[in-house]
């Protein structure tokens, strides 16, 4: 009789002690932010005619998967409008639509090395009218050499203040990771 009371008690003791460790949280994971996949950039400037329309002369830079642009350096004319266009690759296919239909959680960010040389607007814009990037017009403001840095932010907060300019040096701010971050040379005449 004992040895079955004892039995019972232990049995009770090992399910208290199971039921009780089972119960207890986990700690909660960080989320984690999806980035996008692809193995090549394209930006491209398209030249504007005085009415906003588009010329034939377009530059191109094209990157790899490890961010070497080719070619190394863009040239740009001095006081000239661009329509600059961003199309990210994955195999051959472009990405872009993903960035679109997650566009309220992408932002592109332009940084040139030296400030007063170029003046951006994006003509994209996600689904609270908050800019994306894609697409822009680019205003060339200066004449001289420079590096242009390209960021595409994921999972930002867009509303968040160092979120708003398209040259802002404080993105970082408003969380998220860089899916994209590249960098080239610029000459403008």
């Amino acid at each position: 009789m004992k040895k079955a009371i004892y039995s019972l008690a232990l049995l009770a003791l090992t399910t208290g002690i199971v039921t009780f460790s089972s119960c207890s949280k986990d700690p909660t994971p960080d989320p984690v932010v999806e980035q996008e996949e692809f193995d090549h950039a394209l930006i491209q400037f398209i030249k504007l005619n005085a009415d906003g329309s588009q010329t034939i002369d377009t530059t191109s830079v094209n990157f790899d998967k490890s961010g070497t642009p080719t070619p190394q350096q863009t040239i740009l004319s001095n006081g000239a409008h661009y329509r600059m266009l961003i199309t990210l690759s994955l195999k051959g296919e472009s990405i872009n639509n993903e960035i679109v239909e997650e566009g309220t959680e992408h932002k592109f960010f332009l940084n040139p090395s030296q400030s007063g040389m170029l003046d951006y607007t994006y003509s994209d814009a996600d689904a609270n009218g908050r800019g994306i990037g894609l697409d822009g017009k680019l205003k060339v403001t200066g004449a001289g050499t420079f590096d242009l840095k390209v960021v595409l932010r994921h999972a930002l907060d867009k509303s968040k203040p160092e979120a708003q300019d398209w040259n802002s040096t404080t993105y970082q701010s408003a969380g998220g990771e860089d899916d994209l971050n590249i960098t080239f040379g610029m000459k403008t005449q």
